[in-house]
């Protein structure tokens, strides 16, 4: 078989990993303390970050170098870094946006050159935001005009008044502009506190015959009356601008329960973080763990050496 008839491997998604063993068995390690390149900053993958805190006795836990039974924060990757720049750079192609227009006669088309520099300056938020979502129902929205961390109606208006300017008068132009920038502004600080937090959720081994609504904890209500890889179950009481979940998770022959904390921006947090244990409205759901049974061992590939 030559090189213009070898079959073309499929694309993986981030999460998956090549079949090879050993491999795939490095890769396992570092699947709940994280990537070393994700922190630039450190020789190796730290142990603890900033802001991170235990959960309480009543909870059984464990961690990737001791293993055994119980639950075991898994980190995701740091939302921050991931839309650092192209955040920086949308004021700026805002702010251009206006250049073609203050100062015509430079470019061979003025409204199209402001109109792309305008719509770049919007796309470097919308795009790289939205690939920190998980795909997942997003339940923490308001409704389904929430389009937070997007201010949506700061936007509605300044297309209104971007219309007005096109069908009546032109000054309406720059009352257009300034709901715009206000909208921009709004909108870079929501994401600043959506990515803003650590990112991580907590995983549980069991058997995937195991799940039923009799191993939930009190507070939670069954979605799914089996294991699957998707909702299982979520927090019935209110969480402001947050929604708790338990997710269904298989990696290799090894199935398990996540326990999410989603924000209203679509945005997975670390729910025993400073930030959100402080804080009165998560004590009940924080106080104990959403099942009532210890779990597996942790599988000795997912357990990580303690270095000397």
């Amino acid at each position: 078989m030559n090189e213009r008839t070898k079959p073309r491997v499929s694309a993986r998604t981030k999460y998956e990993r090549p079949n090879a063993s050993t491999m795939q068995a490095a890769r396992d390690s570092d699947w709940l303390a994280g990537e070393e390149r994700w922190y630039p900053a450190s020789e190796s993958v730290p142990e603890s970050l900033v802001g991170e805190v235990n959960p309480p006795e009543s909870w059984s836990v464990t961690s990737h170098r001791e293993g055994g039974r119980g639950w075991m924060r898994q980190r995701l990757q740091p939302l921050g870094p991931m839309i650092l720049y192209t955040t920086a750079w949308a004021p700026f192609f805002l702010l251009a946006s206006l250049a073609p227009l203050v100062f015509p006669g430079n470019t061979p088309d003025d409204q199209n050159v402001a109109l792309a520099l305008f719509a770049i300056s919007w796309l470097l938020l919308f795009v790289p935001f939205s690939k920190l979502r998980d795909g997942l129902e997003n339940r923490a929205r308001a409704n389904l005009l929430d389009h937070y961390p997007f201010e949506g109606g700061l936007m509605l208006l300044g297309s209104l008044l971007f219309l007005l300017h096109v069908i009546i008068d032109p000054r309406f132009g720059g009352f257009s502009f300034a709901f715009f920038a206000y909208a921009q502004y709004r909108t870079i600080s929501n994401i600043t506190i959506s990515a803003g937090h650590n990112s991580a959720r907590w995983l549980l081994p069991i058997e995937s015959s195991d799940f039923s609504k009799d191993i939930l904890a009190q507070g939670w209500v069954e979605v799914s009356a089996g294991f699957r890889n998707g909702p299982l179950a979520q927090w019935h009481g209110p969480l402001p601008e947050y929604a708790a979940d338990l997710t269904g998770v298989t990696r290799g022959d090894s199935t398990f329960v996540a326990f999410t904390l989603k924000h209203r921006g679509g945005t997975v947090h670390d729910p025993f973080s400073e930030k959100l244990v402080e804080k009165q409205a998560f004590a009940e759901l924080l106080a104990s763990p959403p099942l009532v049974i210890a779990g597996e061992a942790w599988p000795e590939r997912f357990i990580a050496p303690s270095e000397q």
